[in-house]
């Protein structure tokens, strides 16, 4: 029997099943195969061959699959049932789902705890419910940082004591309502403080625009709350006067001190947030000039990096990657950068990777004065992504002027301008501060030695357009070796 021919990949079939499966790991296929070996939660051994079935495409790399060659392999000589292939994608789903929520309560020894005290309290089962409440509160004393889940935990753990100890109908026995309050109210007020956060951040990137209740209350309060014996609600707190007061660097200094202290033991998403936080207001401050932000911000990414905090999931962002070399960079720690690069290149994201890590290695041979190594790797390098293609014929044009290489020079440098008045996706701003760049590079280029009136003026014109001139710093450097 001659062998069906494979589909061209754009008439494969995806659904919402085949691609929940696919953003699952080998390790979540094997468990949720015994899942659905289990007959307590499946019972249905259509199922099992159906996610067999598709397993195999995903394993191949594959967008999506073949209805019809699926349907045989589950029912050999039976036509295809689009409405109840459907049906058994759709029950598969429920299953992937279940098996979902399932993995996050398997990992959360608390809140199996948690969902175990409140079987106890439906059931009114009093032999087991002592015991259940001290696992519970062990559980939830083991970790040294009380993170936000801690503190909505151990309300919904008191909140449950008070009803199985029925408070309610109890007279003269003191009920456990103030600890339920003061959970409660820690939880209720870092999330308002983080939402709050969210507001301020989103009102300088956006027009969008937010009424949240009870702002100026909660603040007022916590002004007069010994806040720093909280140490997770001092750091939202904290974090929000960081955005709102942004000149007063002193909510910065009482974060990081924080920081410094809780850092190793907070939870990642916890302290990521954090991290990308107080790194956004170091660059915004040393975008202003002020160099001390700089330092601060390579030293706290040294500490979230040592911390493990920025790798999700074995990956590094590769913006948080550019940021970390670029700022080495500048603050002149060029072998710190050039080893960040090259060890933490396997870290990057798979498909953008190889470009990451050439381009950023092309910036610390361009700081090093490696000058043949920058043209070998990005001499022949057209990037899709509209930023590294600017950044990097920059470093080509910075290069090819420290060469000496004048008449490849003024040929890129006239197909760079090209490219910037081509390219109408780039902000016209952008577009300016690198046009800039091309015409300063020309008129220095074209300087008569020893003609200091001319040195002059072009130095005054760099200064004065500096906020709009790309590489304005090397500009000035080389206008200063010729005086």
């Amino acid at each position: 029997m001659p062998r069906k021919k494979l589909l061209p990949e754009s008439e494969y079939h995806s659904n919402k099943v085949y691609q929940a499966l696919q953003h699952l790991d080998a390790s979540e296929h094997k468990r949720l195969l015994k899942y659905l070996h289990s007959p307590y939660f499946n019972q249905s051994q259509t199922l099992i061959r159906l996610y067999e079935l598709l397993l195999k495409y995903i394993e191949k790399g594959l967008p999506g699959f073949d209805r019809e060659a699926v349907w045989q392999k589950m029912f050999p000589g039976v036509s295809f049932d689009d409405v109840n292939f459907r049906k058994y994608c759709s029950d598969l789903l429920k299953q992937v789902e279940g098996f979902m929520a399932q993995e996050i309560i398997a990992q959360d020894e608390t809140r199996r705890s948690i969902d175990f005290i409140d079987f106890i309290v439906r059931k009114k089962i009093e032999p087991l419910f002592n015991g259940a409440m001290r696992q519970a509160r062990m559980d939830l004393e083991r970790k040294n940082y009380h993170s936000l889940d801690y503190y909505f935990k151990t309300y919904t753990v008191e909140r449950h004591y008070y009803s199985m100890m029925d408070f309610d109908v109890k007279v003269n026995v003191r009920a456990n309502l103030e600890e339920i309050s003061y959970n409660l109210d820690i939880y209720y007020w870092i999330e308002k403080l983080k939402l709050y956060s969210s507001v301020l951040s989103q009102k300088r990137t956006g027009n969008y625009t937010y009424k949240l209740n009870f702002v100026e209350e909660i603040l007022a309060y916590l002004e007069t709350f010994p806040i720093e014996d909280v140490p997770e609600l001092a750091i939202y707190f904290y974090s929000f006067l960081t955005l709102q007061e942004e000149e007063n660097a002193d909510h910065y200094y009482n974060l990081r001190r924080i920081l410094d202290r809780y850092a190793s033991i907070m939870p990642q998403k916890e302290a990521l947030e954090l991290f990308d936080s107080v790194l956004h207001y170091c660059i915004g401050k040393a975008n202003k000039g002020n160099r001390t932000f700089l330092q601060e911000y390579f030293d706290l990414f040294i500490m979230a990096i040592d911390n493990q905090v920025f790798i999700e999931e074995g990956v590094i962002a590769s913006w948080r990657f550019n940021n970390a070399a670029g700022v080495a960079l500048r603050l002149g720690n060029l072998d710190w950068a050039e080893t960040f690069v090259n060890t933490y290149k396997d870290y990057l994201p798979p498909d953008t990777r190889e470009n990451t890590y050439t381009f950023n290695l092309a910036r610390v041979y361009l700081y090093q004065k490696k000058y043949g190594k920058v043209l070998d790797l990005l001499r022949d390098i057209e990037y899709e992504d509209i930023g590294y293609n600017l950044i990097s014929k920059a470093i080509l044009t910075i290069t090819y002027f420290e060469l000496e290489e004048f008449d490849a020079l003024d040929s890129f440098t006239e197909s760079f301008r090209v490219f910037l008045n081509r390219h109408k996706n780039i902000p016209q701003q952008r577009r300016r501060s690198y046009l800039n760049l091309l015409k300063y590079v020309r008129r220095l280029n074209r300087l008569t030695p020893g003609d200091k009136a001319a040195v002059q003026k072009l130095r005054e014109e760099i200064t004065r357009d500096k906020a709009t001139t790309v590489n304005h710093e090397w500009l000035l450097e080389k206008i200063d070796e010729l005086q």
